[in-house]
């Protein structure tokens, strides 16, 4: 049996199909454990039902369940004591460093990829980013980082918990960049929508339709240099220029 304390899992549903649900191990939301019985080894726990919003144990639902072992998953949380101890700027909505298209920190010469940066669900991703910033740092060896303009900023928008990279130079940037970012809950039948804003106007560059979202497992958008630089347009500021990721209903306007 698997107890997850919220209303939607919070791992990949691939693993839940192949882990649980072909070996018939059933899976409960808003449930907890709130005992544990056993002396010299467990016996047994006392799970419960939890309030979706307090996320407490409703009284009166508690009940017994028979077993030998207990697992707790408590999550993942990025490891950057090293990243502060040379003044990193961290982001509080992952925790791990601000990066740039390159994985370039805050601090000049250093970058950084795969779980430092923010928590991923595949390796594959960890490879991609790691190999970026890799490339990234051989070039900053090589060439020496040079001066940036049109720098944009990324922000999470509606329904978003977060966005990698936080930071984008445009004309530095390869021809198409992957955003990473999780959403806040599970949503069904949505539109991303990726949009430009500047000093003087706000544009939608990317639309994607989306079946499912679910916060646990890591989603990306695509967006390319060529988009992007079309959408500052000329004449426009360096400055103030935000590139924002939102979660929305089919038929819903940006401005509602």
């Amino acid at each position: 049996m698997v107890l997850e304390l919220l209303p939607y899992s919070s791992g990949l549903t691939r693993n839940i199909v192949q882990c649980l649900q072909d070996f018939e191990i059933p899976l409960l939301f808003n449930h907890t454990v709130v005992d544990i019985h056993g002396q010299d080894r467990i016996t047994g726990v006392t799970i419960a039902e939890v309030d979706i919003e307090t996320k407490k144990p409703k009284t009166g639902t508690e009940r017994k369940v028979t077993c030998d072992t207990l697992l707790l998953s408590v999550g993942l949380i990025p490891e950057n004591e090293l990243s502060k101890q040379v003044g990193l700027a961290l982001d509080p909505a992952t925790n791990g460093p601000v990066v740039d298209e390159g994985m370039a920190t805050s601090v000049e010469g250093i970058f950084a990829g795969g779980n430092v940066v923010h928590v991923h669900d595949l390796v594959d991703n960890v490879t991609r980013e790691s190999e970026i910033a890799g490339r990234s740092a051989a070039r900053y060896i090589l060439e020496q980082k040079k001066a940036a303009t049109l720098k944009l900023k990324t922000k999470a928008g509606q329904g978003v918990s977060y966005v990698v990279p936080q930071i984008i130079h445009a004309q530095q940037m390869a021809d198409e960049l992957a955003l990473s970012f999780r959403v806040k809950e599970v949503y069904k039948d949505k539109r991303l929508e990726v949009s430009l804003a500047t000093d003087t106007k706000t544009k939608v560059i990317r639309v994607r339709k989306r079946r499912i979202l679910a916060p646990g497992e890591m989603q990306e958008i695509k967006v390319k240099k060529e988009e992007l630089l079309a959408a500052i347009g000329t004449g426009e500021s360096a400055s103030g220029l935000v590139l924002t990721i939102s979660v929305r209903k089919e038929d819903e306007d940006e401005n509602e």
